[in-house]
């Protein structure tokens, strides 16, 4: 028993130092930081596969105090609800043996629920508020519009139109923007995570294959609702159903596209396209302007027609 002690202690305090290299890294060095950012619940994760959650809570702590050495209090704080909330449940969610897509659903709540705490502890203790944050990116695009005019000419930043108008248009999309990259967040997080953890003997299933993805048939008919949402409020002039309409349609929006490009790269494969391609047309589609709409349309049809019959049973490894 105190053998078993020991080495959980001598484990986390090891995760421990992991994480803050990798939190250091994340936040410091620009091109590998977003790598490592993708692998700052791994630390807390394995010690809660290994250890339980405790001991995982515990190596999270420790992270965070060794951070003030590198950082202000304030920073630490928020960065550490971060990882902390999602390494302890995408731990905690492979222990228990939960399903690839349940995981990623958790560890996204999860992510959210961080955000959250992180915008509270933000506004309660330094008096700094969602708008406030947005002044001061807005504030900074100003500052560098100037040089932007220089490079590109005068017109360049018209497509932005007026300043004040994009920081409120940033305020009425976060929340499907904070919705949106908690998932993707989670769902890069769990890819990179799955990786890492094979290679040490923990075997996490990986989701389907991207060609055989297929959503719930009542995501359609959500993206649907949200869509009428929005008509309805910007006819009757309700700002309520507008925000929400606005927020949930933009959701739709990407998931829509992901399961058109999920459609278009089944029948590419069964063509015979090399994967690299697949992966460079999804690119191209979702970068250009009217096919990327024409996108969502295919899979907001394909969620509803289901035209792989992948609910009916599984289709041939592609």
């Amino acid at each position: 028993m105190q053998q078993q002690r020991t080495r959980a202690l001598v484990e986390s305090a090891l995760l421990a130092a992991i994480g803050v290299v990798l939190v250091l890294v994340g936040y410091y060095v620009p091109i590998l930081g977003t790598i490592a950012m993708f692998l700052w619940p791994l630390p807390s994760a394995v010690c809660v596969i290994r250890h339980g959650t405790r001991w995982g809570f515990l190596s999270s702590l420790v992270t965070g105090l060794a951070l003030l050495l590198f950082m202000d209090w304030f920073t630490v704080l928020g960065l550490w609800i971060l990882f902390a909330a999602t390494g302890i449940t995408f731990g905690y969610t492979i222990k228990e043996g939960y399903s690839s897509m349940t995981i990623i659903l958790l560890t996204s709540v999860a992510f959210l629920v961080g955000i959250v705490a992180s915008f509270l502890s933000m506004y309660l203790i330094g008096g700094f508020s969602v708008s406030d944050l947005l002044d001061a990116y807005v504030s900074s695009l100003g500052s560098a519009s100037s040089a932007v005019e220089k490079i590109l000419g005068r017109d360049s930043l018209g497509q932005f139109g007026d300043l004040e108008n994009l920081k409120n248009q940033m305020l009425r999309l976060l929340p499907g923007g904070v919705l949106a990259g908690a998932v993707i967040q989670s769902y890069l997080s769990f890819e990179v995570g799955r990786r890492v953890l094979d290679r040490i003997g923990c075997h996490v299933e990986p989701l389907p294959p991207f060609s055989e993805w297929i959503l719930p048939d009542y995501i359609g008919f959500i993206a649907i609702a949200s869509f009428i949402a929005l008509i309805l409020g910007q006819q009757y002039n309700n700002d309520v159903v507008l925000l929400i309409g606005e927020n949930v349609f933009s959701v739709m929006c990407l998931v829509m596209f992901i399961q058109g490009a999920s459609l278009v790269s089944y029948y590419l494969l069964r063509a015979g396209f090399p994967g690299f391609l697949v992966g460079l047309a999804v690119v191209f589609l979702f970068l250009t302007s009217g096919i990327n709409t024409l996108i969502m349309v295919v899979g907001l049809s394909d969620v509803l027609f289901d035209f792989r019959r992948l609910r009916y049973g599984w289709v041939d490894e592609l």
